[in-house]
């Protein structure tokens, strides 16, 4: 009835379907996979004109994000830069640039200081607006039937991430307790770095912006270019979380 995810994967069948799905609610709007991992003598994202560039798939998320990131940097698919899918697991692309098989690949804050460990030349490069992580979907079906349960799941998200980014020992505690072995932190600084990371992205009041609406809708339009003038706001409904912020209550959390 409501899951956490589906970012660029429900604008066709809203555009070409009409089916009923929505977004009520995004926790962030910031891409996280801002580690360049080069080969020596790549400084920076302009260096990779001609080179081959590698992510888990290219037809996923985080592969499609890479082909954004580099597309608003000026490097086009096929014209400048090659795309390869690769490995999944970022520290076995690491390894692969390292030993010259691609030129570079991304990776996320936690992955970059094994990187760093391993000798790689690991760069940190500007992010862009891109909608990730949680982000609250349901049907205007469920929605209109459920409105009760919805506004109570928004105000409890809410309240998550005021703990999240209010309260950092209790976080590590509970990362600690329940979440170490699905992440598999290897070292306190890996658990650190991944709580300031998500910190500092986590938006205070889970709305979209439209930098991170206008760079998704990017990703659905390159894998059907059929939805191309289809409105992505369309997809999003807010007025649930707006009702929160206008009440106050989101303000007062935060004195």
């Amino acid at each position: 009835d409501i899951i956490s995810g589906n970012h660029h994967n429900l604008y066709a069948p809203r555009a070409l379907k009409g089916e009923p799905f929505v977004h009520i609610a995004q926790t962030n709007n910031l891409w996280k996979e801002n580690w360049l991992v080069a080969r020596d003598g790549i400084r920076g994202v302009k260096d990779l004109k001609d080179k081959r560039v590698a992510m888990d798939d290219f037809h996923s998320h985080t592969g499609l994000n890479v082909w954004r990131y580099l597309q608003i940097h000026g490097l086009e698919e096929g014209r400048d830069v090659e795309l390869v899918n690769g490995e999944r697991k970022g520290l076995d692309r690491v390894r692969k640039v390292m030993s010259g098989e691609y030129d570079a690949t991304f990776v996320r804050a936690v992955e970059q200081l094994r990187a760093r460990k391993l000798g790689a030349n690991v760069i940190e490069v500007s992010s862009m607006p891109m909608i990730e992580g949680v982000t609250i979907t349901t049907t205007t079906t469920y929605v209109n039937r459920h409105q009760d349960e919805v506004r109570r799941l928004l105000l409890a998200l809410v309240d998550a991430i005021h703990f999240f980014k209010t309260r950092r020992e209790d976080t590590l505690n509970i990362f600690e307790k329940s979440c170490r072995d699905v992440v598999k932190f290897q070292s306190g600084e890996e658990m650190d770095i991944f709580y300031e990371n998500q910190e500092r992205s986590l938006e205070r009041k889970p709305y979209p912006t439209a930098g991170a609406i206008e760079n998704i809708f990017a990703l659905a339009v390159r894998e059907n270019p059929a939805i191309r003038d289809f409105n992505p706001l369309a997809l999003w409904d807010l007025h649930y979380v707006r009702e929160i912020d206008d009440s106050g209550y989101i303000d007062r959390l935060y004195r």
